[in-house]
């Protein structure tokens, strides 16, 4: 702005904007007036609708500045405190919410100020937004400042910041904006993709269709028609709240579209959440039709640098730096999932190293133990530095982003043993890693998924390919599809 503009804004201030200064105080006022419009359906089956709850800080009752109401440069309009207020989502089904800004009607004879005077900033839980000037976000009562989607059980925190452009003209003497916010989000009780995968779901602890024997699923035998082809519970989490349910052998009905990318259902996790393991891309016809080669992993590499010694089994090495394979999924992720985050479930990823001693003195892990002598997976992770998560209250606190690899346990649900399966939909013709270490004996090895569909264990400085998997959050819904090859759940 320049000095001679400066000047007459400076000089005529208390005269010209005291009606603005005012103005500016209702604002503040107002936003205690935010409103909520919550709609739900409900399925056939009996469901709890969720809940969406705001709150707002108080610690800016005297409402937004604007510095003076005189237009200011974008470093100056940033560096007032702003106005703080948060969005939660207390119930149990995810939510699309919408932020309006609305203008409020003024008093007679008073003119209001054009938004294209007026810039903002909207900052989300620390993430800032590009700087915009308010006649960008649309029309009165339709404003929109920000739109998306919050998962239960999550909170955001706001701060919006407004002052007037250092490139308002003269037009913008004596005028007033006088706003509030308007949140609106909505609740769609429709199909759920957990809902989908329990109503197919048998217990895995009794003869059924595909299992003959009486005591249900062996997992030391491979999957088949005769020992598990489908969907079965987790007959351990049964009286849960969010039974698990797992898909087994030869099955082609649990593909999904996600992201841009096709996945293939794994199992669902004890919060209500579906873990998905990368499936390549979809093809010209929009079907996830791949079922062999390197086209269902995002490429090949060593879990570790050297086997030489116990630590290189970690997917963290002594839990302080990354494994070379968690430097290649997390980049990968980084390029075409960080978007999606908000979608995603901060799931307990268990890299078990958990351990014993066999007669040479040879170290033994957990994982393979229950693949070659237990032959019983488990979901349980044992030690609390083996759960690798993002956030600290659920576990380690030190993964970047929710994303990882499957764990022998979850291989064997599926169908794999320590022998050949190649009918069953985890394999691909492709070596490829999890995140189970297997032993140390002068050299460190850890469990993957053979070429031809068995659990084997190998160098962690070999080479395989690299199949990242993610949760999707509780409550996710379906858009479209089936979970066929040609009509993949469709997640929005």
């Amino acid at each position: 702005m320049n000095v001679e503009k400066e000047n007459w804004f400076k000089k005529h201030k208390m005269g010209v904007f005291v009606g603005v200064s005012v103005v500016l105080m209702l604002i503040g006022l107002s936003y205690a007036w935010l409103q909520l419009t919550l709609r739900g359906t409900k399925e056939l089956t009996i469901l709890t609708a969720g809940s969406l709850e705001l709150e707002l800080d108080d610690t800016m009752a005297g409402g937004i500045s604007f510095l003076d109401a005189v237009p200011v440069s974008n470093e100056e309009g940033l560096s007032q405190e702003g106005y703080t207020f948060t969005l939660e989502n207390k119930g149990n089904v995810t939510s699309d919410y919408t932020i309006y800004l609305d203008d409020l009607d003024l008093a007679e004879g008073q003119n209001r100020m054009s938004d294209s005077f007026i810039k903002y900033q909207l900052v989300k839980d620390g993430s800032e937004v590009d700087l915009q000037l308010l006649d960008q976000t649309g029309t009165a009562s339709n404003r929109v400042l920000e739109s998306g989607t919050i998962a239960p059980k999550t909170k955001y925190t706001y701060i919006l910041k407004m002052w007037i452009d250092e490139s308002a003209t003269n037009e913008v003497m004596e005028t007033m904006f006088k706003g509030q916010l308007r949140i609106e989000a909505i609740q769609e009780m429709g199909k759920s993709l957990y809902s989908e995968i329990a109503k197919s779901a048998v217990l895995d602890n009794i003869q059924s269709e595909f299992v003959t024997s009486s005591t249900g699923i062996n997992f030391g035998k491979i999957s088949s028609d005769t020992n598990g082809k489908g969907v079965y519970t987790f007959a351990s989490t049964k009286d849960e709240k969010y039974p698990v349910h797992y898909y087994r052998g030869a099955v082609t009905n649990n593909n999904v579209k996600f992201g841009g990318f096709c996945w293939k259902i794994v199992r669902t996790t004890e919060t209500g959440g579906v873990k998905l393991i990368y499936n390549g891309s979809p093809d010209a016809n929009g079907y996830c039709s791949n079922t062999t080669g390197e086209v269902t992993q995002i490429g090949k590499s060593t879990f570790n640098p050297s086997s030489n010694t116990l630590e290189y089994v970690g997917y963290m090495v002594g839990n302080t730096s990354d494994s070379t394979i968690k430097g290649v999924i997390d980049t990968w992720y980084q390029n075409n999932m960080n978007g999606y985050t908000e979608r995603l479930e901060d799931a307990i990823w268990c890299n078990d190293r958990s351990s014993r001693a066999d007669e040479d003195g040879y170290t033994i892990f957990g994982g393979y133990d229950r693949v070659y002598e237990t032959q019983s997976p488990s979901l349980r992770c044992v030690n609390d530095a083996d759960k690798f998560t993002v956030g600290s209250s659920n576990g380690n606190g030190l993964l970047t982003y929710p994303v990882a690899l499957l764990t022998g346990d979850e291989v064997m649900l599926a169908g794999g043993t320590g022998t050949v399966n190649s009918s069953y939909y985890l394999c691909t013709s492709q070596d490829f890693w999890v995140l189970s270490p297997s032993s140390f004996d002068s050299s460190a090895s850890s469990l993957s998924v053979f070429s031809r569909g068995g659990l084997f264990s190998h160098s962690v400085s070999t080479s395989h390919g690299v199949r990242p998997a993610l949760v999707l959050v509780p409550g996710t819904k379906i858009t479209s599809g089936n979970g066929s090859m040609d009509k993949p759940f469709v997640i929005g």
